[in-house]
C-alpha cells in the first residue's frame, strides 16, 4: 500500500513537472501572450447566444489584439479557429483586414490541416479576395488537387465560390501549363474550343490530363466535382487506349463519384464501354451502396444505365433489383429511387423521366458495347424482376398504396409486370374488404383508389400507358367484393372507382343495376362530388 502511495506521489510530481515544462515552452513563443489574450475574447465571441451589439464589441477587442499578427498565428490549431470565427462574425472591413494579412500565404495555408479552413472561410466571406487566391493557386492546381487537404479548398472554390470564368481557369490547370496561359489570354472557354484553335496541342493536353487524373485517383481525391468534370472531358475526347487506361483505374471507385452530374456521366460512360467482366466487378463494388446510389439525384441514372448495358440479366436481377426490393417501402417512396423500378416496368416513359434524361440515355446507346438486342434485354429484365415486384406489393400493399409516390410504382407493377399477380390482387382485395367505416379506407384513399380505378379499366383501356400488358380481369372481382357497398361508395371519395366500374364493359350492366334505386342519394351529393355528378350522366 505504501509503495502504491509513493508511486502516486512520483506520478503526480512527474505530471506537475511536465506541465511546468509545457508552460515554459509556450512562454518562449513570442505569440503566446497575444494568443492567450485573444483566446479569452474568442471564448465569448464564438458563442451563438450573444447579442449583435456584444458581437460587435468582441470583434473590436479581438481585432485590436490580432491585427498585424495574423500571419504569425495562422498555422496554430487554436489560433486557426479564432481567425475562422473572426472571418465569420466580423464586418467587411474587419474581414478584408484579416484577408489582406494572409496575402501570399493562401497556397501554403491550403496544404495545412488547420489552415485550409481559413482559406475556405476567406473564400466564403471575402468575395473581393477570390481573384487574389486564384492568382496564388495559378499553375499550382495540379499539385493542390492531389493533396489531401488542399484538394478540399480547390473543390470548395470550384463548386461553391467561383464565377464561370474562375471555374474555367481552375479547370484549365488540368490541361497543362501552356493551355493555362492560353486560356488566361481570353481565348476559348471549353476544352473542345481550345483544341479546335490549337489542334497540335491535343496529344500533349490529353497526356497531361491523364497523368493529373491518375494522380488524383492514386491520392484519393477523385471524389471532387472538379475532378469529375475533367474526367468527363478526358473520356469524351480520348482515344480507346487512353480511355481504357483511365477506366481501369476508375473501375473500383465509381461509387465514389456518382453524387455529381459529371461524376454520374463518367460512371455511365465507363459502364457503356466496360467489358462483361468489368461490369460484374462494378456491380460487386456497388452492392454495399445500392440503396444510397438509387436515392441519389444523379446516382439512380447510373443504375438505369446498368440495366441498359448488362447482358447478364439474371445477375442484374439477383444483385441489383432483388437488393433494392428488400427496401421497397423506402425506395418506392423516394423521388429518384422509384425511377429505377419504373424504368424496368415502362422504360423511357416521359411520364416519369424528363425529356433531357431520355435524350441523355439515348445518346449513351451509341457507345454501348453490348451484344444483346435492347428490346430482348429489357424484356428479360422485366420478366425476371416481375415476381420480386409483385411479391413486394403482396406483402406491403397497405403501406405502398397509400403513399403518393409509391402508389404510382404499385400501379405500374399491377399493369405492366409479367406473371401471376393473384397474390397481389388478393392483398388489394383484402384491403377493400376492411370495414367501410374504417378511417382512410383504401376505396376512399386519394392514392389507393387511383390504383384500383386504373386496375378496373386496365383491360379495356386504349392508351398503352393505361392498358395492362397481360389481362387482369380485376373489375368483376372488385365488384363481387364491394357489391353490398356500391351505393355507399358512389356518394363519397370512392365515386370515381364506381364510375370506372360503370364504364368498364364487363361490369357496366351489373353496376348500373345496383345503383338504379339509389339515384336520389347520388343527386344529393352531385354538387360537391365530381364522381357522383359523372355517375348521373352515365346512369
Amino acid at each position: 500500500m505504501e509503495d502504491l502511495f509513493d508511486n502516486l506521489i512520483v506520478l503526480a510530481g512527474s505530471h506537475q513537472q511536465q506541465k511546468a515544462l509545457k508552460n515554459e515552452r509556450k512562454g518562449q513563443d513570442p505569440t503566446y501572450d497575444m494568443i492567450t489574450k485573444a483566446k479569452k475574447i474568442w471564448e465569448t465571441l464564438r458563442r451563438g447566444d450573444i447579442s449583435r451589439e456584444e458581437t460587435k464589441n468582441m470583434m473590436e477587442k479581438i481585432m485590436a489584439v490580432i491585427t498585424g499578427h495574423v500571419k504569425d498565428i495562422i498555422f496554430k490549431h487554436d489560433a486557426s479557429r479564432m481567425i475562422q470565427t473572426c472571418l465569420k462574425k466580423g464586418n467587411s472591413q474587419q474581414r478584408n483586414q484579416i484577408a489582406s494579412e494572409l496575402v501570399g500565404h493562401f497556397q501554403e495555408l491550403s496544404k495545412s490541416m488547420y489552415g485550409k479552413f481559413i482559406v475556405t472561410k476567406t473564400l466564403e466571406y471575402c468575395p473581393k479576395q477570390r481573384d487574389q487566391i486564384l492568382s496564388e493557386f495559378r499553375t499550382h492546381v495540379r499539385k493542390l488537387i492531389r493533396h489531401k487537404d488542399a484538394s478540399t479548398v480547390v473543390e470548395a472554390f470550384y463548386s461553391q465560390f467561383s464565377t464561370a470564368a474562375q471555374r474555367n481557369e481552375l479547370l484549365a490547370e488540368f490541361y497543362g501549363p501552356e493551355m493555362t496561359l492560353f486560356n488566361r489570354g481570353g481565348g476559348a472557354k471549353t476544352l473542345e474550343g481550345l483544341l479546335e484553335l490549337l489542334p497540335e496541342k491535343r496529344e500533349a493536353v490529353l497526356k497531361f490530363m491523364s497523368e493529373t487524373l491518375m494522380g488524383c485517383m492514386d491520392k484519393g481525391t477523385v471524389v471532387h466535382s472538379i475532378v469529375h468534370k475533367a474526367l468527363l472531358q478526358y473520356l469524351t475526347l480520348a482515344d480507346q487506349k487512353g480511355r481504357e487506361n483511365i477506366m481501369g483505374h476508375l473501375r473500383d471507385s465509381l461509387q465514389e463519384i456518382l453524387h455529381t452530374r459529371e461524376g454520374s456521366k463518367v460512371a455511365m460512360i465507363c459502364l457503356s464501354y466496360a467489358t462483361p467482366k468489368d461490369r460484374k466487378a462494378i456491380i460487386k463494388n456497388f452492392k454495399p451502396f445500392l440503396v444510397k446510389i438509387a436515392r441519389d439525384e444523379y446516382g439512380y441514372l447510373v443504375l438505369i444505365r446498368l440495366l441498359d448495358v448488362m447482358d447478364d440479366t439474371v445477375l442484374v436481377n439477383k444483385a441489383v433489383v432483388a437488393e433494392l426490393c428488400k427496401n421497397a417501402a423506402e425506395l418506392f417512396a423516394d423521388k429518384f429511387a422509384r425511377r429505377v423500378f419504373l424504368y424496368i416496368l415502362v422504360g423511357r416513359n416521359t411520364k416519369y423521366l424528363s425529356p433531357d434524361t431520355v435524350r441523355q440515355l439515348t445518346e449513351g446507346d451509341a457507345i454501348r458495347q453490348s451484344k444483346k438486342d435492347p428490346k430482348i434485354r429489357a424484356d428479360e429484365i422485366l420478366k425476371e424482376a416481375s415476381p420480386l415486384l409483385i411479391e413486394t406489393v403482396a406483402k406491403k400493399a397497405p403501406v405502398l398504396m397509400r403513399e403518393k409516390l409509391s402508389s404510382q410504382v404499385v400501379q405500374e407493377i399491377m399493369l405492366h409486370a409479367l406473371g401471376d399477380k393473384s397474390a397481389a390482387i388478393s392483398a388489394i382485395l383484402n384491403l377493400v374488404d376492411e370495414d367501410i367505416e374504417k378511417e382512410n379506407h383504401i376505396m376512399q384513399d386519394r392514392f389507393g383508389n387511383r390504383i384500383i380505378k386504373a386496375m378496373v379499366k386496365a383491360d379495356s383501356a386504349e392508351e398503352a400507358n393505361d392498358k395492362a400488358t397481360e389481362p387482369l380481369e380485376f373489375a368483376p372481382m372488385l365488384l363481387e367484393h364491394i357489391k353490398p357497398h356500391v351505393p355507399f361508395y358512389a356518394t363519397n371519395f370512392g365515386s370515381f372507382v364506381i364510375v370506372s366500374l360503370v364504364e368498364e364493359p364487363s361490369t357496366s350492366k351489373a353496376t348500373k343495376k345496383l345503383l338504379k334505386s339509389h339515384k336520389k342519394e347520388i343527386e344529393e351529393v352531385a354538387d360537391t362530388n365530381a364522381g357522383a355528378k359523372t355517375l348521373l350522366t352515365l346512369l
